[in-house]
């Protein structure tokens, strides 16, 4: 049996998928995916969308980074990250959901700002925002991320049955971009305590380095 992860050390999708393989200390070996427009022929193979990530576990290919999450959690047994009873794993969806269609959106004009993004170049493809105009463009977003935070468990710090689930993998790699930017993310408090406990996992810190993110 052998896994293959189509990936790029920058791409947050990437990330959250790499992060899920060292949780579950799984062997794989990773193809980086150049950040170009039309990607390159062998990972449109895989993935005719061409988005990052995409895996092949033994043949089985397989796109979509939250599916990929999913998928190996399954094929683990590890229902502690994902659970087989209805209203536990809805949770999970639920907050997944959440993170995909309103948290990400509403951090991506911060992410973009910082870091230079050019959708279909990646990273780093114009000069970063000045810090005070990505502070501008978190505070614009303050609201609906509180607003977000309200269906993550009250408790915490994870973000729901009281334990870490595969919902907190597929939020730490922007989790981390956010804490290490120059906006006060003491704003949204449920997310600042749901940053320090993603942020703190061995696997995720194991992980930094390989991935050209900054830290403070």
């Amino acid at each position: 049996m052998s896994i293959t992860l189509h990936t790029h050390p920058f791409s947050s999708n990437g990330q959250k998928a790499q992060l899920m393989l060292d949780v579950l200390g799984l062997d794989y070996t990773t193809l980086e995916v150049p950040f170009e427009v039309e990607r390159i022929e062998w990972h449109t193979a895989v993935n005719p969308m061409g988005g990052i990530p995409a895996l092949v576990d033994d043949g089985f290919k397989l796109a979509e980074s939250n599916t990929i999450l999913r998928y190996l959690a399954d094929r683990e047994g590890r229902e502690d990250l994902y659970p087989r009873d209805a209203k536990e794993r809805a949770t999970i969806d639920w907050v997944l959901d959440l993170w995909a269609l309103v948290v990400r959106p509403a951090l991506f004009s911060c992410e973009a700002a910082q870091y230079g993004i050019v959708l279909g170049t990646g990273a780093f493809s114009k000069e970063a925002a000045p810090e005070d105009e990505v502070q501008k463009k978190f505070d614009a977003v303050v609201p609906k991320l509180n607003q977000a935070m309200q269906v993550l468990d009250p408790v915490g710090p994870w973000a729901c049955l009281g334990r870490r689930t595969i919902a907190d993998i597929a939020a730490t790699p922007v989790l981390h971009r956010v804490a290490n930017a120059p906006v006060d993310l003491g704003q949204v408090p449920r997310m600042r305590a749901w940053a320090d406990a993603c942020l703190a996992m061995p696997e995720w810190q194991a992980l930094i380095p390989m991935c050209g993110v900054p830290t403070r």
